[in-house]
């Protein structure tokens, strides 16, 4: 299967086309993302574990900080919107008096019909990028409109089990976090940065993330370092370095303790160890 490039998520928008069997890794996300399938098949692995499937016609909403593999099972044209969680929550708060019945809190990709109207809005949004208006300030004016268009043309409640994930009132907490754990060598900075003292903020973080941070920061360099190894870019040793191990072995039992392998079993084993 032909590997494609990185997806990097610095753009608001983005207009994504995959040749069947071809795919795209997603890492360290600091905002959340909606995909638009405008045409084609595609399916999402998360967490290495959940795995769902979106149809021309669907949209789906991935959450922060999250590894994963985007696979065309048939040629696909995606429109992908990374979203504003300070602009969002404003209207999120309209949802928050609803309730939740029959909903499945456990789902990671919420997904969603595309309506017709916003539809339309993405295909001329897809030209006017094509030819060339990619600005910010377009892109930024157009993410707003689509804030305006999702409340104007879904009920309340479907909105509610699309956002979910927003409708806690530790999400600002967590986008803290997200937006800020690359910064910091460890807890204790982290917890400094937000204004915390370190047993405040290890309480807050296991209530809002359901493990210590130390567990959860631990999980996010594993998954990091993992990729640069199966990416064989760099070097074994230059990856141990970069990540600041003490030696070559203590970064070989890392892998070992984190990832089930030692890094060059997982250099071996490439980017099947990714699905």
């Amino acid at each position: 299967m032909e590997k494609a490039n990185n997806m990097e998520f610095q753009d608001i928008w983005e207009n994504i086309f995959l040749p069947e069997q071809t795919y795209r890794i997603m890492e360290n996300l600091s905002d959340p993302v909606i995909f638009f399938l405008l045409e084609g098949n595609i399916r999402f692995t998360i967490n290495d574990t959940d795995v769902y499937t979106l149809d021309a016609g669907e949209m789906a909403l991935l959450p922060e900080a999250i590894l994963c593999r985007i696979e065309a099972l048939k040629q696909s044209a995606i429109m992908k919107c990374a979203l504003s969680v300070e602009s969002l929550l404003v209207k999120i708060k309209l949802l928050e008096e609803l309730s939740f019945e029959n909903t499945n809190y456990e789902e990671i990709v919420k997904k969603m019909p595309v309506s017709e109207i916003i539809g339309q809005f993405l295909l001329l949004l897809r030209k006017c990028m094509t030819k060339g208006l990619v600005s910010y300030y377009f892109l930024d004016l157009k993410r707003n409109e689509l804030n305006l268009l999702l409340f104007a043309c879904y009920e309340k409640k479907a909105l509610a089990r699309f956002f979910q994930p927003f409708l806690s009132k530790d999400i600002q907490f967590k986008h803290f976090v997200l937006s800020n754990y690359l910064k910091v060598k460890n807890v204790q900075e982290l917890a400094i940065l937000a204004n915390y003292s370190a047993s405040g903020f290890i309480k807050k973080f296991q209530k809002v993330f359901n493990e210590s941070p130390y567990q959860w920061m631990q999980k996010q360099k594993a998954a990091k370092i993992r990729i640069d190894i199966s990416r064989g870019v760099k070097s074994l040793q230059e990856i141990a370095n970069e990540y600041k191990f003490s030696s070559y072995q203590h970064f070989s039992g890392f892998c070992k303790a984190m990832l089930g392998f030692p890094p060059t079993d997982i250099r071996l084993k490439g980017h099947n160890l990714l699905l």
